[in-house]
């Protein structure tokens, strides 16, 4: 897996599908994931939800195999400057 980069968020912004395979991003402290914000994703490969408004992403480190439905907006690339005041515990 590679970072994602902001680069890659700014092309998926209309259209979630956009979102590369096999890239990590980070859950950002602004979109609808406020409670897993820091926590980093990639986007699932084997089914799931995928539409412009959003895509089946895995999280990372999650021992049961959590999945949100994201779109670019709720993501953030790692080592972001803002990824240094999210809220992690």
């Amino acid at each position: 897996m590679t970072p994602g980069t902001s680069e890659q968020l700014a092309a998926a912004a209309q259209d979630a599908r956009a979102l590369p395979f096999d890239t990590i991003f980070v859950i950002g402290a602004e979109g609808d994931w406020k409670h897993l914000a820091g926590q980093r994703v990639h986007r699932r490969r084997n089914g799931g939800f995928s539409f412009p408004d959003g895509v089946s992403m895995c999280v990372a480190d999650s021992p049961s195999h959590q999945t949100i439905i994201a779109e670019a907006r709720d993501l953030i690339a790692p080592g972001a400057p803002d990824q240094g005041a999210l809220p992690l515990e």
